[in-house]
């Protein structure tokens, strides 16, 4: 059977996760079609918008829709949830989720703060057996990331880390401009974690510059290299790039399409006269690849989300350790708290 996004939708069976999508705005709407992708059957959509949730589960195909979170854990047969709803109300969900003995992959940031997100992480642990909790960092599981680690060794000693972002998501939403910026951190916090992974996250001494309302920049000395963090809600065009300069070369990933570069750094006068024309035949080709791969996956927006989520159901049905440990996650949220902390003062 299929839904109507051209996506197989399952039907609940033994054989497959059913999942819960709470929420059934514009990331619900991702996490069900990744949940889809990801051979999830969609038991349930659950939306205080009891109009909302039925236009999702219809979607869905098979999918019930309800507005009450209890009710629907009452009647339903999920054993995953997606949460895709504000971060203040990720508590009080989490706990029902808990207590109700699902698993849960809940939109970033995990909690409003550090303590937030240990008590949401307590909540699973105290179930008996335990259930596994993960942030949706989905940045951090994207392809272009994953080809650019396995090649980092090729640049030798890093010596620049940066992440820049400019997004019209104040703009576009309810959000001022410095909760946009808390909003993206955690995702320029994971991939920074997956690039360090010996470092711990809440151990660096950040350095913040907030000129205006949304318009930060964080800079830290980490393993013997520069990290930058630039975030401007008014910027434009809409970008979201990290490159990663080192000895030899350089690497720089485009996350809002999900593709990377590696150029070499080898020098001569010849080579800095193409360099322009040469990097553009390389972008074109890398974003070329990228569009047919992303197609195929029918991958049309947030790339990365697919990979997170099916990690994370591979870890549910092997029981292993989720794909963001408990560790990384308050790591994360550590460093959010300081960060954030450094630039009310500023």
């Amino acid at each position: 059977m299929r839904g109507s996004w051209g996506v197989r939708i399952q039907t609940v069976t033994r054989s497959k996760l059913p999942v819960l999508i709470v929420g059934a705005g514009l990331m619900g709407r991702h996490h069900a079609r990744a949940a889809a992708a990801s051979n999830a059957a969609i038991a349930c959509i659950v939306d205080r918008d009891l109009e909302a949730a039925r236009w999702l589960a219809r979607k869905c195909g098979a999918a019930s829709a309800q507005a009450n979170l209890q009710e629907a854990l009452n009647s339903s047969i999920a054993t995953v949830a997606h949460v895709c709803t504000p971060a203040t109300s990720h508590g009080v969900i989490a706990k029902a989720l808990a207590q109700a003995g699902l698993h849960a992959l809940i939109e970033k940031p995990l909690g409003v703060d550090s303590a937030d997100v240990r008590q949401i992480h307590r909540f699973f642990n105290e179930v008996p057996g335990g259930k596994l909790v993960c942030p949706t960092h989905q940045y951090a599981f994207q392809q272009s990331l994953e080809k650019t680690m396995a090649l980092l060794p090729r640049l030798g000693r890093v010596v620049r880390i940066g992440l820049d972002v400019c997004s019209a998501g104040a703009s576009h939403g309810n959000l001022g401009g410095d909760e946009l910026v808390a909003e993206v951190l955690p995702h320029l916090l994971a991939i920074i974690q997956r690039l360090q992974p010996a470092i711990s996250l809440r151990e660096i001494d950040w350095k913040v510059i907030r000129s205006a309302e949304g318009e930060w920049s964080v800079a830290a000395l980490s393993d013997g290299g520069v990290l930058t963090m630039s975030v401007s809600a008014a910027g434009r065009p809409t970008r979201f790039m990290t490159s990663i300069t080192g000895e030899y070369g350089s690497a720089h990933i485009d996350h809002f399409h999900d593709f990377s570069l590696l150029l070499p750094g080898r020098v001569s006068k010849a080579q800095k006269i193409l360099a322009p024309f040469s990097r553009s035949s390389r972008e074109f080709i890398a974003a070329s690849s990228n569009l047919c791969s992303r197609t195929l996956r029918r991958e049309f927006a947030y790339p990365g989300l697919q990979s997170l989520v099916a990690a994370f159901y591979k870890a549910i049905r092997t029981s292993s350790p989720p794909p963001i440990t408990q560790e990384q996650s308050i790591d994360v949220a550590d460093a959010r708290d300081a960060i954030l902390s450094l630039a009310s003062r500023g």
